[in-house]
């Protein structure tokens, strides 16, 4: 991506453009809000919640709950985030592991990262998500 925010590598004509894992990250430390897919059964649940990251791992907080329970017993989960701006957008998909947090020093710390929920509900499980495979794109809109 260079300055301007464009592409360079992108062949001309092209809508859709894969990013590089460094791309994708930079989107993801930059992202708030996303969107978590879990699985129970043969059922998929898909949760917006609010994120932050750190190093290259990503966190959010959580009430008890269906989504807890759903991360308790299959972690294997699916994140995505995604924005446009102007003419262009953004999606990046991170596959990978969900742990709950319970170390009260570990939990004191990603308190720090600025993770606040929208809502004024209690939130009081931290969750851990351990990338596996992260895969992202820019799309030219309108093209």
């Amino acid at each position: 991506m260079n300055i301007a925010g464009e592409h360079e590598d992108a062949p001309q004509g092209s809508p859709i453009t894969e990013l590089s894992e460094e791309q994708s990250w930079e989107l993801l430390r930059q992202a708030r809000f996303a969107r978590l897919a879990t699985r129970d059964g043969d059922e998929i649940d898909i949760t917006p919640l609010n994120i932050v990251t750190d190093g290259e791992k990503l966190y959010f907080r959580s009430a008890k709950g269906t989504k807890v329970l759903h991360l308790q017993l299959n972690p294997n989960v699916a994140l995505e985030i995604d924005r446009t701006s102007g003419s262009e957008a953004h999606s990046v998909v991170v596959r990978g592991t969900a742990a709950m947090i319970t170390d009260s020093a570990e939990i004191k710390r990603v308190e720090g990262l600025g993770l606040r929920p929208w809502l004024n509900t209690e939130k009081i499980e931290f969750v851990e998500i351990t990338p596996t495979r992260i895969t992202g794109r820019a799309f030219r809109l309108g093209h």
